[in-house]
């Protein structure tokens, strides 16, 4: 009966039109109902029913143990595995509940009356939707109400697939169709209880794609500011002797103050270890003192020393010497996404082969490596290792030298180093702000004969409202497109020619492999390289 009455709530909550209900889930092991337009008494109804199915769902210990998992190389949907999977096979177990107490029994019989009269009482009257838009709370929203009362297999492939779904439902996601690097990392049930990830204001969408590929919740964690500007900061829940990883971009001072003050807040809530996992280290090109300045860089590791910080992991700092501004006790790890975006670009040129190869001959087509300037060369260098490896063909390299005369100096003649004339080639940076770096080396590599043009940048910081990098790229014909990673949250729409290219993948499996003590540095191993496709 109680089964029963699981699956008529998870239906009207369904059923109910688009100014009804909205379901919120930041995990598939957190749900809560958003309510919008709801009368009084609706609320009432619905509360009473959801107090009952809550009731009555922990008095019986249900478990969901057995149910498939799912993960891919760099995608953190899960649409992709319901081709092998019968939604039918799909079940949730329930264990025999130990005997009950007078007590227990009265709230499960009063739960489960509670749940029937709210549902007849719904039922009595349904409102009718009006003609508007999808209502979207301003939380995650993975979920919508469906026109339909049945819920079909389509529906529930429409609901696993938006689980990635960031607060600007705008902002669309690429990855890669491969598994690579990516060993599906799960959080070890045994130790689940000493583990909590929180994201920052900056990566919540990015966090939230981490927790659900580590299969936990995201913790909760409340952000924002008072009326005077000052920042402020509550964890939602307890983590004391826990190992808490914070997953926050640094790319403002608002930003960079919210995880000072989450790892703070974490310390002095008794955490027993605190790793900050940081996508975008801010500030990082202030790395040395040209005139009388700060070392904004090294003052931030001191900055992070002071507040609690047990270990750092960073994605493509601006210079690896970096590290060494954080003392010997705080480890630093320094992943790399430039494998991922070498990988994505070798399926991309496979595809055009195979479209340009009808008799089924592939030809892979001519690659350069261009290295954005002197110091990205080491960049290209393995960016190159792993697309040759891929390909199973010669990848050439080149760089473009920079003619400045002074450090903050803007325009410059650069100067080409290799051979791009009639090959596909790919520039490579850390970073893209501004984008006069990259319009003056695109424009050189056309008049050198490059037959096209693309790029790949690990941090598109494209924060402040003025900054029109992204739409001058785009009216640039030289150029096919610019793939750069989420490391960095934008509340903007990117042009086509912008592509995200989702990193969560590799975050989650650093931060599994360091919490169970396993290595980080053979994520990347080219060496145990793999090509299998993520469904199968």
């Amino acid at each position: 009966m109680a089964s029963h009455n699981v699956y008529r709530l998870l239906k009207l909550l369904r059923y109910r039109k688009r100014n009804f209900f909205s379901i919120e889930a930041r995990s598939l092991s957190t749900i809560r109902v958003v309510s919008a337009d709801v009368n009084e008494k609706e609320k009432w109804l619905v509360g009473i029913g959801l107090a009952g199915f809550i009731t009555a769902a922990a008095t019986l210990h249900t478990r969901c143990d057995d149910l498939p998992s799912f993960g891919s190389s760099s995608d953190a949907m899960l649409a992709a595995e319901l081709d092998e999977v019968n939604i039918d096979d799909m079940y949730i177990s329930t264990a025999a509940p130990k005997p009950l107490t007078e007590n227990q029994r009265s709230l499960l019989k009063r739960g489960i009356k509670a749940f029937e009269s709210t549902w007849d009482a719904l039922d009595e009257e349904d409102p009718q939707p009006e003609a508007t838009d999808n209502y979207l709370p301003e939380e995650k929203v993975v979920v919508q109400e469906n026109k339909k009362d049945d819920i079909d297999e389509e529906d529930i492939r429409r609901l696993l697939a938006s689980s990635n779904i960031a607060q600007n439902p705008s902002k669309d996601l690429v990855t890669t169709r491969h598994m690579y690097f990516y060993k599906s990392p799960i959080i070890n049930s045994r130790l689940i209880d000493k583990f909590s990830l929180f994201a920052g204001p900056e990566s919540d969408a990015l966090g939230s794609d981490v927790a659900h590929l580590l299969g936990v919740p995201l913790s909760k964690l409340n952000a924002g500011k008072f009326t005077d500007g000052e920042t402020s900061v509550q964890i939602g829940e307890s983590v004391r002797s826990k190992h808490v990883y914070i997953v926050n971009s640094t790319s403002s001072s608002d930003a960079l103050m919210e995880l000072f003050l989450v790892v703070s807040a974490a310390r002095r809530a008794g955490a027993k270890k605190i790793t900050a996992v940081i996508p975008y280290y801010g500030y990082s090109r202030q790395d040395r003192k040209v005139r009388r300045e700060s070392i904004a860089a090294a003052d931030i590791a001191i900055m992070l020393e002071e507040m609690g910080v047990d270990r750092v992991m960073c994605m493509d700092l601006h210079n690896d010497t970096l590290r060494g501004f954080f003392p010997p006790k705080i480890p630093v790890e320094h992943l790399m996404p430039g494998p991922v975006a070498a990988a994505y670009f070798h399926e991309e040129f496979t595809a055009m082969a195979n479209n340009d190869s009808p008799n089924g001959k592939l030809s892979y087509p001519k690659v350069t490596v261009v290295a954005a300037h002197e110091g990205q060369v080491a960049r290209a260098v393995h960016f190159r290792n792993v697309l040759q490896k891929l390909a199973g063909e010669e990848v050439k390299i080149a760089f473009l030298s920079k003619q400045r005369q002074e450090a903050r100096q803007k325009s410059y003649s650069p100067l080409l180093v290799g051979d791009v004339e009639g090959r596909k080639c790919i520039i490579v940076d850390d970073i893209v702000n501004t984008g006069n770096t990259l319009e003056a080396s695109i424009r050189h590599l056309k008049d050198s004969g490059a037959e096209s043009i693309y790029a790949w940048a690990s941090h598109g910081v494209f924060v402040t409202d003025d900054n029109d990098a992204p739409e001058r790229l785009q009216k640039m014909n030289e150029l096919d497109y610019l793939l750069i990673s989420n490391s960095v949250g934008l509340n903007r729409r990117l042009p086509s020619k912008v592509r995200q290219l989702n990193v969560a993948p590799l975050l989650a499996e650093a931060i599994a492999r360091s919490f169970h003590n396993q290595s980080i540095s053979g994520i990347l191993n080219l060496q145990d390289l793999r090509v299998e496709r993520y469904d199968g």
